[in-house]
């Protein structure tokens, strides 16, 4: 071990592979003495420095092994391009090109097989696939349950990075397999839902006898084109507004130090300012009491069939 000089790689975080290690002139009896003393990582990885690693560290540590034409794919590709998810599969999957040998596993993590693989993008060191494969992996390998993943869907979109296209052309290649949250978010997004509660809120009222076309998100704009605001929903022939407040999100500071409560009933007092009837109602509302809050609100909007104001305009989608 006094004559061997572990490699410094760039991108590699103190780390190597045993065909790096060899290069670098390590003998077995090398190899077997950073074994013994705490520097394997992984089968076939080994690090500068004994002991436990940083979490992520780990993560460049199963690429390595992986192999440099594999990419990370599935939930913990998605939290490497930014997303807050709150679970952590306890296998990391790396997708590998169909010539590589079949399945192979480590601790934490495991290669799988792929007759199409997408451009890698790099973060933090780590090849990793792009938002639409990665999204549609974790359903395929069952990550997330479909609510969370129609959720993750509607999210992705809603902050646009990616399309609806773009997440439908990844899903057409592999049929068979489940992507019934991903698919479910996908045509969400379509009609301009920004969250799950906003997405069954919009299928119920499609589907209810008594209600006209509602509006998921649209921009409400004055005649002169002074925004109004972005209402969840509304029901342009009624002049009715439904707001979802939900506690995550209007609750607690912003990033000016407002307070998101108060800001948000300011916001809906603006509505009423321009004769818009502004139903507000939470999550928990329209998961548990749907039926019930349709009713409530189809006796709002009935009598106000008609309204017409020349105040209120909704502004085209691109506007």
């Amino acid at each position: 071990m006094t004559r061997f000089t572990f490699p410094d790689i760039p991108g590699q975080r103190g780390m190597a592979t045993t065909r790096q290690l060899k290069e670098a002139g390590a003998t077995l009896a090398v190899l077997q003495t950073l074994a013994r003393t705490g520097h394997r990582v992984l089968r076939t990885v080994y690090s500068a420095r004994p002991g436990p690693i940083p979490e992520h560290d780990k993560l460049v540590a199963a690429f390595l092994w992986a192999g440099e034409r594999s990419m990370l794919t599935g939930v913990q590709a998605l939290k490497l391009h930014g997303f807050d998810i709150d679970v952590t599969p306890p296998i990391a999957p790396f997708i590998v090109p169909a010539t590589c040998r079949k399945r192979q596993r480590a601790a934490g993590v495991e290669t799988i097989r792929a007759h199409t693989l997408p451009t890698p993008i790099t973060r933090d060191d780590v090849q990793i696939a792009p938002i639409e494969r990665a999204l549609a992996d974790a359903s395929r390998l069952r990550q997330m349950t479909d609510r969370a993943l129609k959720g993750l869907t509607i999210s992705i979109l809603q902050k646009r990075r990616s399309t609806p296209n773009r997440i439908a052309a990844e899903l057409e290649l592999h049929k068979k397999n489940a992507t019934g949250g991903v698919l479910e978010g996908t045509v969400a997004g379509r009609r301009g839902a920004w969250s799950v509660p906003e997405a069954d809120l919009e299928a119920s009222v499609r589907e209810h006898p008594a209600l006209p076309p509602m509006l998921s998100n649209p921009k409400l704009v004055t005649a002169a084109g002074q925004l109004i605001g972005t209402p969840d929903g509304f029901f342009p022939d009624a002049g009715v507004v439904i707001q979802v407040h939900s506690k995550a999100h209007h609750t607690g500071t912003d990033a000016e130090g407002f307070d998101r409560w108060t800001d948000t009933l300011e916001r809906d007092l603006v509505y009423k300012t321009f004769d818009l009837i502004v139903i507000p109602v939470t999550p928990e509302t329209l998961h548990d009491r749907m039926g019930r809050f349709l009713a409530q609100v189809a006796a709002i909007v009935t009598p106000r069939l008609g309204w017409q104001s020349p105040h209120v305009r909704v502004a085209p989608p691109s506007a």
